[in-house]
């Protein structure tokens, strides 16, 4: 098609020149209806959709009707007259092609009267409007009514629920506009409308074809929509180079999303809110496409063209002024404006691609930063899970310290190790009971370190640690992955257990028992104190405390109370508890009472509790 920047005349100027426009248009339009008719009475399995689609169609057109009839008995006016030149029944359907289907039919009422009303009576009628009065309804209904605006359709019988699949505009702007496996719509399924979406915005075929025969019979100037839907393109084609995307389908797929189509062949188009003059209906059409896809890569609502025409409307004066009178000037001067208003376009559009890429890009490397954390986090709670000392101490026999621990057996039954200590030897490790232990694993790494699935560190095991001895120090390092690594783990447990335990083991001397504690001061976990307790378990007196070691104690309070019990900020409480805690004898029941207010509460806590723990070995 030939695009001429020579002068034409608006035919919508022309009494019957209009008539023959609303017409034919009209019946455009009622071709779309009766497609959606068509669709909703095909693909569901009850009449229910198709019955609510033709209701919102004539209750739209019936309010719309009234509220003219209305207005023109106020305005004492013939209301017949008044119908046949306003067109009413044009805005009513345009407005409804807009809604999804599931639009409740009180919404569908209300926005036909606002587009009536509001968008075209209140300006003083027909051909004085200054928005397109369906879209003023469709503003509206969107912003107060939203959440209204579903298809809330029952399952098809082609296995597609309208009400909880995404329209193809909705799916791709979650995918950050770039597409990829999470956007299922085919070119085809776009192309014929197998999709969800407003009732009139999805066969882009169908809107095409029409479009182009409105086009050839002059009904309206096929600039708008040739500028609108070119820049889209355009537009999409910067975007895909910039992202590496398709550069064939992605265009298309802007091309075929939202009501872009319909709204540059039926809304766009309206003679009354848009510009006059060839010049401005182009730039008019490309700020359109920009502004179209400006809303859609960056706003919240991914679909621009409701809002675009509307702000294009409001320009349309000053397009007006701007190009009339210069309509017949210098064609280079012409074509330079359309190129300049084409690249400010893509300029700002290239300049959002390359935002969204680095976003993407940058939201990548995040979600891949904390993937790694969150695995390094696993890994660390694994290995502490696996590294835990998980056993429960029985008794002491010759053989040793006789340890509760878990095998394959879980803790519903336990493997009983007995481990003999001596200083920093694990002289011997014997596996007592292990009742579910099975052959061929444990039962078998128990008894001779090979047979059915163990391995060759299975008889490494059997041979140096229940058939050898080993020193404390090389416990950690033992290789359970024996091919039966839970009995394995489980005797390791029981080694540590009793190495803890032959270190809180007393030196005997007579009645006497002296341990070797660790206490928790004010230097916590971290640097905790190393408390030396004797305890004659005859007399049941503690004889004697010494803190051997302090290295989280500060100057002022811990330090000052374990060397003189005086300065800093200590009490005189901290003067008895050195006095007679540290360098004096308690007598067990007199533990409990002990005044640890000292100034330094936190140390004189751990010092006592270390005093409770070597009474109750004792004990």
């Amino acid at each position: 098609m030939k695009i001429t920047l020579q002068r034409t005349s608006p035919n919508y100027r022309q009494k019957l020149s209009t008539h023959r426009i609303m017409r034919e248009l009209t019946i455009a339009l009622l071709v779309l209806v009766g497609y959606s008719l068509y669709y909703y009475y095909y693909n569901y399995t009850t009449n229910d959709p198709l019955i609510h689609v033709a209701l919102m169609y004539v209750v739209s057109i019936v309010v719309a009707l009234a509220t003219e009839v209305v207005w023109a008995l106020i305005h004492k006016e013939n209301a017949l007259t008044y119908l046949k030149n306003s067109f009413a029944w044009v805005t009513a359907i345009i407005f409804t092609l807009t809604l999804p289907a599931g639009t409740p039919l009180y919404v569908t009422a209300i926005g036909s009267f606002i587009a009536i009303f509001f968008g075209k009576l209140v300006y003083g009628g027909f051909g004085h409007n200054i928005f397109n009065p369906a879209l003023v309804g469709r503003v509206v209904v969107h912003l107060a009514f939203g959440a209204q605006l579903v298809a809330n359709i029952p399952d098809t019988v082609n296995g597609i629920d309208m009400a909880t699949k995404a329209t193809p505009i909705t799916m791709l702007s979650g995918t950050s506009w770039l597409g990829g496996d999470t956007f299922s719509y085919t070119l085809m399924d776009l192309f014929t409308g197998n999709h969800a979406g407003a009732l009139g915005e999805t066969c882009i075929v169908l809107i095409l074809v029409l479009g182009i025969v409105l086009a050839a019979r002059k009904v309206f100037d096929a600039r708008i929509p040739v500028a609108y839907m070119g820049t889209i393109l355009v537009l999409s084609e910067v975007f895909a180079l910039v992202n590496g995307l398709d550069p064939i389908t992605y265009p298309l797929i802007h091309f075929c999303l939202g009501g872009a189509m319909f709204g540059a062949v039926f809304m766009a188009t309206d003679p009354v809110t848009s510009p006059s003059s060839p010049l401005g209906k182009i730039i008019y059409g490309i700020c359109l496409g920009f502004l179209t896809m400006i809303i859609r890569l960056k706003a919240n609502y991914p679909e621009g063209v409701l809002f675009s025409i509307l702000m294009m409307n409001m320009l349309t004066p000053l397009i007006d002024s701007f190009v009339l009178g210069r309509t017949d000037q210098n064609i280079g001067k012409q074509w330079a404006s359309i190129g300049i208003s084409l690249v400010v376009a893509i300029a700002c559009v290239f300049g959002i691609s390359t935002g969204i890429k680095n976003d993407v890009a940058a939201a990548e490397q995040e979600a891949i930063e904390a993937q790694k954390a969150k695995e390094e986090e696993e890994k660390k709670k694994a290995e502490e899970e696996a590294n835990k000392v998980q056993w429960t101490y029985l008794e002491t026999t010759d053989d040793g310290y006789v340890m509760q621990v878990s095998g394959f057996g879980g803790e519903a039954n336990p493997m009983k190790v007995a481990v003999k200590i001596d200083g920093e030897t694990v002289e011997s490790v014997k596996v007592l009971e292990y009742p579910g232990e099975t052959a061929g694993f444990g039962k078998d790494l128990i008894e001779s370190g090979s047979g059915g699935s163990l391995n060759d560190k299975a008889k490494t095991f059997y041979d140096q640690v229940l058939n050898g001895s080993l020193s404390t120090s090389d416990v950690d390092g033992i290789d359970t992955s024996t091919g039966a690594t839970m009995t394995a783990k489980g005797i390791v447990n029981a080694i540590k257990g009793a190495i803890e335990q032959a270190q809180k083991a007393p030196v005997v001397d007579g009645d006497t028992y002296t341990y070797t504690l660790t206490a928790k001061g004010f230097g916590g976990d971290a640097n905790p104190m190393t408390v030396k307790v004797s305890v004659d378990k005859a007399k049941q007196t503690v004889t004697k405390v010494e803190v051997v070691e302090y290295p989280g104690e500060t100057a002022g309070f811990g330090k000052d109370l374990i060397e003189s019990g005086s300065g800093g900020s200590l009490n005189d409480k901290a003067k008895a508890f050195h006095d007679d805690v540290l360098n004096g004898e308690t007598s067990w029941d007199d533990v409990s009472g002990i005044d640890t207010s000292t100034g330094a509460t936190v140390t004189t806590t751990g010092i006592v509790n270390a005093i409770q723990e070597a009474i109750d070995q004792t004990k």
